[in-house]
């Protein structure tokens, strides 16, 4: 087992015994907006938590309305365990005697999912508010009892199905409440703001070839020659009438700059069109050549 640090909702000055009960006590069910709001709190703790941790981390975060845990981080070597339910949190970490560099870790947790949360934390090693620090013989008597959460890093995940514990196969598993991501891991991405990120620079690469198509080209080529047109035509006019102001050569140079774009516009056009010719048929010989056969590669994502 590990040195558990408790996190609750608390209102000044109310005991912990009044905590402890409240939280034995059903509540509401969760619904979709809580699920969302509470795996969003949960991505924000992770964020601020990787950006402390040197080690390989796996989290689960819940997907379905059944249950009231929100979500699940573990590292890879310290062991360090931050769960997210829907009233409260967990942090905790094996117990590596006075002064070990693991306690460091689980007092930043603490003071992360405080922030993130508002819940003040609680030691039931002592029975009292958590201070930072770790009671040495209850530490102790913690490393001989039962671990009693599933292990992130574990090969096999256990499902929880009509009510037994069943060991599933990471490769064949079906998603029931979540996922459990490694760092590995490309299909899942853990921190929303970076798939954000992802997503606005593939939109940029996607407007980026739009506009280096040869036919894109040619339009804004044709739209350059227009205003060009208007523009030089305008300043000829004026020209003609005598008007040699400062804005009848603004007209005549907007226009021939106009005018110049649109010619460069063209040639560009021409160019890409034997690169866009390369790559029609370069697609075309990768699509017979895809091979469906099975992918014996290994799969880091474990499914529970």
């Amino acid at each position: 087992m590990s040195y558990e640090i408790l996190l609750y909702p608390r209102t000044p000055g109310q005991d912990w015994v009044e905590v402890l009960e409240a939280d034995e006590v059903d509540g509401p069910a969760m619904d979709l907006v809580t699920l969302n709001q509470g795996v969003a709190r949960f991505r924000r703790i992770e964020a601020r938590l990787r950006e402390q941790l040197t080690e390989p981390v796996r989290t689960w975060v819940a997907e379905e309305l059944d249950g009231d845990i929100l979500g699940e981080l573990q590292t890879k070597d310290s062991r360090l365990r931050v769960d997210l339910y829907d009233r409260s949190a967990l942090v905790s970490a094996p117990y590596g005697g006075p002064g070990a560099a693991v306690h460091d870790l689980v007092r930043q947790a603490v003071e992360i999912v405080a922030a993130e949360t508002g819940y003040e934390a609680y030691d039931p090693q002592v029975g009292s508010t958590f201070d930072g620090s770790f009671d040495d013989e209850a530490g102790q008597a913690s490393l001989s009892r039962v671990p009693d959460q599933d292990d992130l890093w574990a090969e096999e995940a256990p499902s929880h199905i009509d009510g037994e514990m069943r060991p599933t196969d990471a490769a064949t598993a079906s998603a029931l409440e979540g996922q459990v991501v490694g760092d590995g891991d490309q299909d899942g991405p853990l921190d929303p703001r970076a798939e954000r990120a992802r997503l606005i620079q593939e939109r940029r690469q996607q407007l980026l070839e739009q506009r280096r198509n040869p036919a894109a080209l040619r339009r804004r080529g044709w739209f350059y020659v227009l205003l060009g047109v208007i523009f030089t035509a305008i300043g000829l006019m004026r020209l003609s009438a005598g008007e040699s102001q400062a804005l009848t050569w603004l007209f005549l140079g907007v226009g021939v700059f106009e005018l110049v774009g649109a010619w460069l516009l063209f040639s560009q056009a021409r160019q890409a069109e034997p690169l866009q010719g390369q790559q029609s048929s370069g697609s075309g010989q990768s699509a017979d050549t895809v091979d469906d056969g099975p992918d014996d590669g290994p799969d880091d994502t474990v499914q529970r």
